[in-house]
């Protein structure tokens, strides 16, 4: 059975994805240091059989968390082997020219802690609600393994948002480059949608005076 969701509710999943990416920008900030800008590229939907081929081929960092709470499903984030370089020597301040050490993998790992958590906390805050989920655990492996991780405790009929995220440094020429494969309970995830209401988010957004970019969905 597909998932149906009312059309006029599209719009609040694209500010819950971009409620949750102003928060890990902000987590960013307060736990890591790192002042950045978290852009969404994109926004998309697939079937749960083509997220092999959203993330591309070739080996890839990535964190798979279950979600223990409504929306349920899980949350993958990806990253090729340049932006983990990246984001390592950004923490470390060494080079990782000659490959990932034990320092830089804890520096990947801590980062990806934070944003992991700041994503999902930003939509459970949107939703006034908690998302608990699995403790994130950074590994590296080929894409189709990844998927296969991914899908084995996902219903066929589920839909996969994928969202080409940015994290821009701040006075940075430096850009990490995400990957992020949210796929929730289909029951689970209507009711929590069909119970949001527009207007009210709305409000909030003016209360907390969110910037014009932050409303681009």
């Amino acid at each position: 059975m597909p998932i149906l969701v009312d059309i006029r509710k599209l719009t609040i999943i694209g500010k819950l994805i971009q409620h949750g990416a102003s928060n890990v920008a902000s987590s960013l900030s307060t736990m890591a240091g790192i002042d950045a800008d978290v852009k969404i590229k994109s926004l998309s939907f697939v079937q749960p059989g083509d997220i092999a081929t959203e993330m591309g081929e070739g080996e890839m960092y990535h964190a798979n968390i279950r979600l223990t709470e409504p929306p349920y499903g899980v949350f993958v984030m990806t990253f090729d082997d340049h932006t983990a370089a990246e984001i390592a020597e950004h923490m470390t301040g060494e080079s990782a020219d000659d490959g990932l050490d034990q320092m830089h993998e804890s520096a990947l790992q801590e980062v990806c802690n934070i944003l992991t958590s700041g994503f999902i906390d930003g939509i459970a805050n949107t939703l006034e609600t908690t998302i608990d989920m699995e403790t994130p655990h950074l590994e590296r492996a080929d894409t189709e393994q990844i998927a296969d991780r991914t899908l084995s405790h996902i219903h066929q009929d589920s839909l996969s948002i994928v969202l080409d995220s940015v994290v821009d440094l701040a006075d940075e020429d430096t850009e990490f480059q995400l990957h992020i494969f949210l796929i929730p309970d289909p029951g689970s995830f209507v009711n929590v949608i069909d119970k949001l209401d527009v207007e009210e988010i709305r409000a909030k957004e003016s209360i907390g005076g969110l910037h014009d970019e932050d409303r681009a969905f």
